[in-house]
């Protein structure tokens, strides 16, 4: 194609609007502006219904006389008029306007960048399937190895490379073509001007460990940049997380390499090679050119399986990728384009206003949706045959599926039909899918695969399990006490590896609670979970304002649509447990509350359950009845506040060997007082006239009345002051210990230190050592070792003030601002608040007034509180 030099009349430095003349062209709209040049849509012109689609290029006006910006955009064009590759976007025409400003006609290419891609499939809750990213990878190698290798007239090498690879400067077309964009600071033997030596072009994520180095970067820093973006087309998610500059300064020292991901996604292990050589530190170890890379990939996809139509070509696989992603394109695109050239034209040649009827190209609907299961019961764009349904739910159909390829049999979870339009079902679903992703143990489902069907459904497949749920299992009666417990040990087992991934489950019942043929028990349907996590929250915040879950199982902070915890899905594994025992629920929904669940909830935080062992009538049950009326407490703080801790006391009911102190009214261990005398705290006289008001409770002789003749009642009150017993021994003790402290140490009236605690921590070890690097000047690697620890323990008191401690070391306000808060929330000790407030005054974040009087308000004279609330409020406080 052939342009003249546009005019002065209509160059791109006109401020007119567009459509507008240019040359042979006519501009359409503008497609991108950034911080050099500016992007139009413009078309041929000629013979109606023959316009094409191109792209005019050019500098911004401001730039236009900036001799660096035309000498660059110049070599950009030159550098790729060289290439002539169908995976490099073509150079049509290159020139100056007569009032001399540098533009570029390039090829139009419809599709998305990879990018774009990547971002639907996130959004649509699926991820670029195994197969489809090595058929995009080998496409790209091929691009570079073409790029790196071309020559010139004379047959010398250009030496070209791009420098600046990233998944913005990768398009894929609707019709399954990859090309490389964006030339603007590649290098080649033919560029006029020299780019400055140590300057980084390329995207932070992209850059080589030379690069980082600030070793100018060749054609393997282009290898390098392609693993990068091979590996996150692969995983779904970028390769740069956290801070930048700490990210480039461990590749620059070879610290920070891509994960494997080929067990990740069920894919060949050979993967896992070649990204590693693809983005090794050493360029000895690195491939040397892209040729080789690509043939390893070609390799890779042999072992992938063909589509659901049988073809298996790197083409078709992206264009069908294309086709699930964007079922609309090109169709709708083509339909836009040329609508804009009817309007430019009736713009531009002055005519009346065309009726809605003559713009025939109007933009068509959404494609229709493929039929769900295909004739020979293959799901639409898989290799998985629906064998039968298993179950159906709000949340999703469930079937015995087989993996045609693998011979595997699958449990495979479908999004229903009505529900895959509604971007909060799709989030939702993909949440339980990465939920279980995420966890690995005995006691849950193992997930093999997520992906969307042709008829953009979302699915993922798992572990086929052959039993029965443990609400079939109940149909038949209660079970054995010991049986019982050990179950109940199982699930609780399973919520610790749960809990410890920052995941709430939310709906632990009887149906998610599935018993194999051998006994073993495992948690099922993840749809309502929530995760605590601070890294990364999976998606569905927004249920936290809901009542979600199973009314009769849900702790009753939940049902109010209060943010729930691990104490809440162990509330709800003490109200399966009471229905292992007794075979009814602690507060049936329909029998008390007439289906209502205000008067559930109700039920819930004002009634104590029935042990289990007045309602038995059997001896034995004591130790059981303790366990789940503290489970089943309405105050959450009175809960075992861990899955750990009621793992060890159901460890301790199957083993049967633990020495308890009984009377026919309580049961409750002796704790063990130190021998030596202690002066009892004002806290300790509080406990001693509870036990005394609750023993006259008891005995009828409180004067509130003659005790019920009930006997089931009595019984029932016996065990909930066991509770509150249980929990006056464990402040004794802690009185006991303290003042041992006390007297061995006195406390320093305004210390700046948090006191001791009688237990210390478990991670005590991994503090210290973390603090040390702190005082070694290693701020980072402190601060990561702490965040690390905190994902494990993240109401572990001492990790979250140490973590205060390395986030202030390394200037990471935000993140210390929200330890210090957690601090507070969980002892909210006089230095908790003093160190909230020093952040709340640094972020302007709070108010640290009322946090230093808070303080005080703990400890009144202390001084270090006195200080800061002087300096923060100007005046003088009087001290003692």
């Amino acid at each position: 194609m052939t342009l003249t030099p546009p005019t002065t009349q209509n160059s791109l430095s006109e401020a007119s609007s567009l459509p507008r003349q240019f040359g042979r062209l006519m501009l359409l709209k503008k497609m991108a502006r950034g911080g050099m040049g500016e992007l139009f849509l413009a078309t041929t012109q000629g013979i109606e219904g023959a316009e094409r689609p191109c792209v005019v290029k050019t500098i911004r006006q401001e730039h236009v006389n900036d001799k660096s910006f035309r000498a660059r955009f110049l070599d950009e064009a030159r550098v790729q008029a060289q290439l002539q590759h169908p995976g490099v976007a073509q150079i049509l025409e290159a020139n100056e306007s007569e009032d001399g400003a540098p533009y570029a006609v390039v090829e139009y290419i419809e599709g998305r960048h990879l990018g774009e891609i990547l971002g639907r499939s996130h959004s649509l809750g699926t991820r670029v399937g195994w197969a489809e990213a090595v058929a995009l990878g080998l496409c790209f190698g091929e691009s570079l190895a073409h790029i790196h290798e071309r020559c010139d007239a004379k047959g010398r090498a250009l030496e070209i490379s791009h420098r600046d690879l990233s998944p913005q400067n990768l398009m894929v077309s609707y019709a399954g073509d990859v090309k490389l964009i964006d030339f603007g600071t590649a290098r080649g033997e033919n560029r006029r001007c020299r780019t400055v030596t140590g300057v980084v072009y390329a995207k932070p994520g992209y850059v080589a460990p030379e690069v980082a180095n600030q070793i100018p970067g060749g054609s393997q820093a282009d290898l390098y940049a392609f693993g990068v973006i091979l590996w996150e087309a692969l995983a779904g998610r970028r390769f740069l997380e956290g801070d930048v500059v700490e990210h480039q300064a461990l590749v620059a020292q070879g610290k920070k390499s891509l994960p494997p991901i080929a067990h990740e996604i069920n894919a060949p292990d050979k993967i896992d090679a070649v990204l590693a050589r693809l983005t090794a530190t050493s360029l000895v170890q690195r491939y040397a050119t892209a040729r080789e890379a690509s043939a390893d990939l070609i390799e890779v996809l042999k072992g992938a399986h063909s589509l659901a139509n049988g073809e298996r070509s790197v083409r078709s696989r992206l264009q069908h990728l294309m086709q699930v992603l964007y079922p609309a394109e090109p169709a709708r695109s083509r339909a836009d384009f040329n609508r804009l050239v009817i309007l430019a034209k009736q713009k531009l040649s002055g005519a009346k206003k065309l009726s809605p009827g003559s713009l025939r190209p109007d933009i068509p609907e959404p494609s229709p949706a493929a039929p769900a299961v295909e004739e020979d019961g293959i799901l639409a764009g898989t290799r998985y045959r629906l064998d039968e349904r298993v179950s159906v739910s709000s949340m999703g159909e469930v079937y015995k599926a087989t993996h045609m390829d693998l011979g595997r049999t699958v449990a495979l979870k479908l999004l229903p039909p009505e529900s895959s339009r509604s971007s909060e079902a799709r989030l939702r679903f993909r949440a339980e899918a990465r939920a279980l992703a995420r966890l690995e143990h005995p006691g849950l489902v193992r997930i093999f695969e997520y992906g969307l069907s042709a008829d953009s459904r979302c699915y993922y497949a798992m572990q086929w399990l052959e039993g029965e749920t443990l609400l079939q299992k109940l149909e038949s009666g209660p079970l054995e006490k010991c049986a019982a417990a050990e179950l109940m040990l199982q699930v609780s087992r399973a919520l610790e590896v749960t809990h410890r991934s920052g995941i709430i489950h939310r709906d632990i019942t009887p149906a998610n609670i599935f018993i194999t043929h051998d006994g073993s028990a495992k948690i099922l349907d993840f749809g309502v979970c929530l995760t605590e996590a601070r890294a990364g929250v999976i998606g569905n915040e927004a249920d936290i304002a809901e009542v979600v879950g199973t009314p009769e199982y849900i702790a009753p902070e939940q049902a109010s649509g209060a943010q729930p915890d691990c104490r809440s899905d162990l509330y709800s594994l003490g109200a399966v447990f009471y229905e292992c025992l007794t075979g009814r629920l602690p507060h049936a929904f329909l029998e008390e509350s007439q289906g209502d669940l205000a008067a559930l909830l109700t039920a819930k935080i004002s009634r104590v359950p029935i042990a289990p062992s007045c309602l038995l009538k059997a001896k034995g049950l004591s130790q059981y009845d303790r366990l789940i009326l503290k489970l089943l407490h309405r105050d959450a703080a009175r809960r075992p506040q861990s899955a750990v801790e009621t793992s060890e006391y159901l460890l301790a009911l199957t083993q049967q060997s633990s020495r308890v102190w009984r009377t026919p009214a309580l049961s409750f261990s002796l704790p063990k007082l130190p021998h030596r005398s202690f002066f009892l705290s004002a806290a300790a006289v509080a406990a001693l006239t509870l036990v005394i008001s609750l023993f006259s409770t008891l005995t009828g002789k409180s004067g509130a009345g003659a005790l019920e003749s009930d006997s089931s009642q009595i019984e029932q009150k016996s065990n909930a002051i066991a509770l509150d017993l249980e929990e006056l021994q464990l402040k004794l003790v802690e009185v006991a210990t303290d003042a041992q402290a006390d007297k061995s140490k006195p406390q320093t009236l305004g210390s700046a230190q948090p006191r001791s605690s009688a237990k210390a921590s478990p991670f005590q070890a991994q503090v210290k050592s973390a603090l040390s690097l702190l005082e070694q000047k290693q701020k980072i690697k402190a601060h990561q070792q702490l965040k690390d620890l905190s994902q494990l323990a993240p109401d572990d008191i001492s990790v979250c003030v140490a973590l205060v401690q390395t986030a202030r070391g390394v200037r990471a306000w935000g993140e210390a601002f929200v330890a210090a808060t957690h601090a507070v929330q969980l002892r909210g000790s006089a230095y908790d608040y003093i160190e909230l407030a020093k952040l709340q005054k640094a972020t302007t974040q709070g108010d640290p007034v009322a946090s230093l009087e808070k303080a005080l308000s703990i400890e009144p004279n202390h001084l270090r509180a006195k200080r800061l609330l002087q300096r923060y409020t100007g005046r003088k406080l009087a001290s003692r």
